[in-house]
């Protein structure tokens, strides 16, 4: 892999991949649960969500690799418990962040050109980007880069003018829906920070690691939480009720008409919910293609084409989130919003029990950041552990109750044919003598 991600690469890969959720699908969703205690919710996610990508970046930092999801967890704590990981994103892949983005896209434009289909131009928006991502992933992250800029005017023309318009009485009664929906509100909404989870993916591809990993990762989080902060207050602050009934379009039309509206509706949930469809195809298949090294998954799986991109892998998640996206329609968004997060925060876990090696193994340590030489470092990787399960927890409980038996009957189903699967192949390298997770080195970071 050629090392062409440079740090604005990088922050706009995560930005875009962040902010284009966070605010134009999951606020209007978080909404509903939360109502105004949704601002509330977006600062608890914070806290825990900031928590896990430290450990990511101090990970990303010590051993840059690509696919360093699966990896680090692979070979740093279990092999078996990351690909469970990983499977499960997988299945919140194809049930849930691709028709998600797409579908959710495709409503946006229909404000706009009423008449549209929604699944039809969902369809035509996956294969659009697949495309764009087929040439390379440098031509990618030059699209991430343009489009994270004009997000960012958009942003500014729907904030500015806004803070005028805010009535305080309507960010009044934060605990109104209780605690347990700002809780729930807040589990999903952790999704909307996971954007910076890309880096480590694409690791072996970037400059300096060392140097642009961490601080891409710190300055994105501040940058995202900020913009979350602005537009959640102007949004509740304008009108609850149109908040929570409605879209950032509804809010907009309050105050914003003609040139503005459409600059703000075209650069805003338009562009954003494009730029993250873009970032999750170039970081998506990234551990996938580490399998196929690792020969988890058949080698052809992981061919690349001339410009370094596996084509095999894009190719498979571009027709399965299709299919998914044909089967459920477009009444699926909020069950869509609900597996991609729980895919999210479940291929997170095994990494944070990664790393507690940091510490404990010398080959590591040396090459880790100071900080692991603190008496009180533990603490890091411990909230990190227990966060991310208990968000994983709630989600999956939510899932159960509110949404579907049935996806959560079948999720479960996925992931017993993913240890039947993985037990079968770790048997078979055994048996060949070429299994990599027998080794004892950290010859598998070397990209």
């Amino acid at each position: 892999m050629k090392k062409t991600m440079k740090f604005w690469d990088l922050v706009a890969l995560e930005v875009g991949m962040t902010i284009g959720a966070g605010i134009f699908i999951y606020m209007p969703i978080a909404s509903q649960s939360a109502g105004v205690g949704t601002i509330l919710a977006f600062v608890v996610a914070f806290a825990p969500m900031a928590i896990i990508m430290i450990n990511v970046m101090l990970l990303g930092s010590t051993l840059p690799t690509t696919g360093g999801t699966f990896k680090y967890g692979a070979f740093l704590f279990s092999p078996k418990v990351a690909f469970l990981g990983l499977w499960a994103y997988l299945f919140g892949a194809f049930v849930g962040l691709f028709p998600l983005n797409a579908l959710a896209l495709a409503s946006y434009m229909k404000g706009i050109w009423d008449g549209i289909a929604l699944v039809p131009v969902a369809l035509i928006i996956l294969t659009f980007f697949y495309v764009v991502n087929l040439m390379g992933l440098k031509m990618a992250s030059r699209v991430e880069i343009l489009a994270v800029a004009l997000l960012f005017i958009a942003i500014t023309i729907y904030t500015v003018p806004g803070i005028g318009r805010i009535e305080a009485s309507n960010l009044e009664g934060v605990f109104s829906k209780g605690i347990g929906s700002i809780i729930y509100a807040s589990a999903l909404l952790t999704f909307t920070y996971a954007g910076s989870n890309a880096v480590i993916e694409l690791g072996g591809e970037v400059e300096n690691p060392r140097r642009n990993l961490p601080l891409s990762v710190v300055f994105s989080l501040s940058v995202v939480l900020v913009c979350y902060l602005l537009m959640a207050i102007v949004s509740f602050g304008v009108g609850e009720d149109v908040m929570t009934n409605g879209t950032l379009n509804d809010v907009a039309s309050n105050y914003l008409s003609g040139f503005l509206f459409y600059v703000f509706t075209f650069g805003g949930p338009i562009l954003a919910i494009a730029t993250t469809i873009n970032a999750t195809y170039m970081w998506g298949t990234r551990s996938l293609l580490a399998l196929c090294k690792l020969r988890v998954f058949p080698s052809k799986l992981g061919l690349v084409n001339k410009r370094g991109t596996p084509w095999v892998l894009l190719t498979i998640i571009w027709l399965l989130s299709s299919i998914m996206l044909i089967s459920v329609g477009e009444s699926g968004l909020n069950l869509f919003a609900a597996f991609a997060s729980i895919g999210g925060i479940a291929v997170i876990v095994p990494t944070m029990f990664a790393v507690f090696r940091l510490k404990n193994d010398p080959r590591l340590k040396e090459r880790a950041p100071a900080i692991v030489n603190k008496k009180w470092f533990t603490l890091i990787p411990v909230f990190g552990a227990v966060f991310s399960i208990v968000i994983l927890l709630i989600l999956l409980y939510q899932v159960g109750t509110d949404f579907s038996a049935s996806f959560f009957l079948f999720f479960i189903v996925w992931e017993i044919i993913g240890i039947i699967y993985f037990a079968f192949r770790l048997r078979h390298l055994n048996r060949v003598k070429d299994n990599p997770f027998g080794r004892d080195d950290l010859s598998a970071f070397e990209d």
